[in-house]
């Protein structure tokens, strides 16, 4: 069963969120390349897994893309 994940920056801009389910875990901003590279790496070595990381990979790399339109304003 594949359930939707959300990336969110906090409110205090340093940080963001990812949230899956019940499951959610804060991390600094300037660490977000590395999770996105850490959760294509588990998709990449786990191919059994199916799209389980599809979703997380989808929403870092969507917040990536919200950060870098807003720096560049």
């Amino acid at each position: 069963m594949l359930t939707e994940c959300t990336a969110d920056l906090l409110p205090d801009g340093q940080s963001f969120r990812i949230r899956r389910d019940a499951w959610f875990n804060d991390y600094p901003v300037e660490q977000l390349g590395f999770w996105i590279d850490f959760y294509k790496r588990l998709r990449e070595q786990h191919p059994k897994s199916l799209h389980s990381y599809d979703a997380t990979i989808a929403a870092l790399e969507a917040l990536a893309q919200r950060l870098a339109r807003e720096r560049a304003a």
